[in-house]
């Protein structure tokens, strides 16, 4: 069955200033808990990781011309904050199975990507 990675980001251009309560951060990790739960009784979740806050590497150029910068987030507005890889018939089924992730219900966006299987390569 082919697997898709949802992709959680969100545009910081659009962050809005309000202050969230501990029993509202609570309530928004308990509708993302429950999500990973239904895709996982559904046995359609494959993995799910959610990217640590705050800074990270870029790495651009090859050899001696390589780079290494801190994070992504300096030069974009927008922040992947983690990932599910699910398995789904085609893209309208991964879109449908993505329509209540509670990413979207707080503002962000999925990016949905089919993933190539690329475990042959090399052998």
């Amino acid at each position: 069955m082919p697997q898709f990675m949802l992709i959680s980001m969100y545009d910081m251009s659009e962050a809005s200033d309000v202050e969230l309560s501990p029993e509202m951060i609570q309530s928004i990790i308990q509708k993302y808990f429950d999500w990973n739960t239904k895709l996982q009784e559904s046995g359609k979740l494959v993995g799910v990781n959610k990217l640590v806050d705050g800074a990270g590497k870029r790495l651009k150029g090859f050899g001696e011309k390589q780079v290494v910068t801190d994070g992504p987030f300096i030069e974009t507005k927008e922040v992947v904050g983690g990932y599910w890889i699910i398995e789904a018939a085609d893209y309208d089924a991964a879109v449908a199975m993505a329509q209540d992730c509670p990413t979207l219900e707080f503002g962000g966006f999925l990016e949905i990507r089919e993933i190539q299987d690329m475990s042959q390569m090399g052998n």
